[in-house]
């Protein structure tokens, strides 16, 4: 048998099935950035799109802020196309454990990034250990689906290795085998071109998620209905496995677009307490009309107490006040005892007499220490709290 290695590179754009065998084999791309390469790198690794990696990164940065882990530590171990070293090994002179060092630090990114995500608490909602899918998802890609190929690639190849030579052994393959390969190739690439021109896969996921949507409805209809960005949690999850269903088969290039724009608004749903948008000036002219709870969107909450009748009713009890942007304005009734607890994620706070501004602040203002006080617990993520006497 002639020993020459006829075997030939699959052209641009071809199924290369020894391309996911080591995760050590992924490069940062140098063409196709928008900051370190890193998601061109992975879906050119993965074959898929890289809007879809990049949509994933997206989402899992609002999840637990594991997105920024896992990127970061991508661009640090990974090397560039065309390099031979990443960053770390230039940093550190790792030289022959580079590669050892790269797999180690990729898995504990991976590692902290899943610990983010369930400090985060949104993966376990129900009591389900959602966490377990994308895991479960990233050890097919990496585990499974390779040794499916790598099998399919030894099968194809017996039918054509001479008896007493293993069909494993790479060097032993000639030009009958690289030209099955690239037959089998070119039907795949052509199923697939069928399957990417098929609206199948997008109607199926809307219409799954439109199913979602009305049984999350239904539980709204008959409990204490959960905040409007439920719903947007729920249709994003149904679309994100859409997206991971795309990647092994089916046109799921539809929905990137529609992902987008559900991260997107859960993301600044999630700064909002309440839907409400404007402003909110309630006027209670009793202290039975002083409501427990006030909540607001985005805009101005004025909670107007001086105009209550019998503000001595109000001693005793505790007001929640919460409010997503803008500002918070309380005018409580002279000689009125108060207790000021008051947190902003960012701007200002001004209680009586007292200020500070910066980022994640609290402040605090006591009550007098003779008698009973109304307690004001006043929350805001971004914009200005103001407390004032009138």
């Amino acid at each position: 048998m002639n020993a020459e290695d006829t075997r030939t590179t699959p052209p641009d754009g071809d199924f290369d099935p020894h391309r996911l065998r080591s995760i050590t084999d992924m490069k940062r791309s140098k063409d196709d950035r928008l900051l370190g390469g890193v998601c061109a790198g992975a879906a050119k690794y993965l074959d898929i799109d890289p809007v879809i990696v990049r949509v994933v990164i997206g989402v899992l940065t609002i999840v637990g802020f594991a997105g920024v882990i896992i990127y970061a530590a991508a661009w640090f171990l990974l090397p560039a196309e065309g390099d031979d070293k990443s960053v770390a090994a230039d940093w550190f002179r790792l030289d022959k454990n580079e590669e050892q060092v790269r797999v180690a630090g990729l898995v504990g990114a991976v590692v902290l990034a899943a610990l983010a995500v369930i400090g985060d608490g949104g993966w376990f909602w129900g009591g389900a250990p959602w966490i377990l899918v994308p895991i479960a998802f990233v050890y097919y890609l990496f585990v499974v689906r390779p040794r499916r190929r790598r099998q399919a690639e030894t099968a194809l190849a017996a039918q054509y290795a001479p008896p007493g030579v293993d069909p494993a052994d790479e060097s032993a393959r000639g030009a009958e085998f690289t030209a099955a390969k690239a037959g089998l190739v070119a039907s795949r690439k052509d199923a697939k071109s069928r399957r990417d021109r098929s609206w199948t896969l997008t109607l199926l996921t809307l219409s799954v998620t439109a199913i979602a949507a009305a049984a999350t409805g239904i539980y709204d209809a008959y409990n204490d209905g959960p905040h409007w960005t439920a719903y947007v949690a729920v249709a994003l999850g149904v679309v994100a496995v859409g997206l991971l269903v795309s990647t092994l088969f089916g046109n799921g290039g539809p929905l990137i677009g529609l992902g987008v724009l559900l991260a997107l608004t859960l993301a600044i749903g999630s700064l909002l307490p309440d839907g409400k948008i404007g402003d909110q000036r309630p006027e209670p002219l009793t202290a039975a009309q002083v409501e427990q709870h006030y909540k607001h969107g985005i805009g101005l909450l004025e909670v107007d107490l001086t105009g209550v009748s019998n503000p001595s009713a109000l001693l005793g009890r505790t007001v929640e006040i919460e409010s997503g942007v803008g500002q918070i304005r309380v005018l409580v009734p002279d000689g009125l005892n108060v207790e000021i607890d008051s947190h902003l994620g960012a701007g200002e706070i001004r209680v009586f007499d007292r200020k500070t501004d910066g980022s994640d602040i609290d402040l605090d203002y006591p009550a007098a220490e003779t008698g009973s006080a109304l307690t004001l617990d006043i929350h805001q993520r971004l914009g200005n709290i103001e407390v004032i006497r009138r």
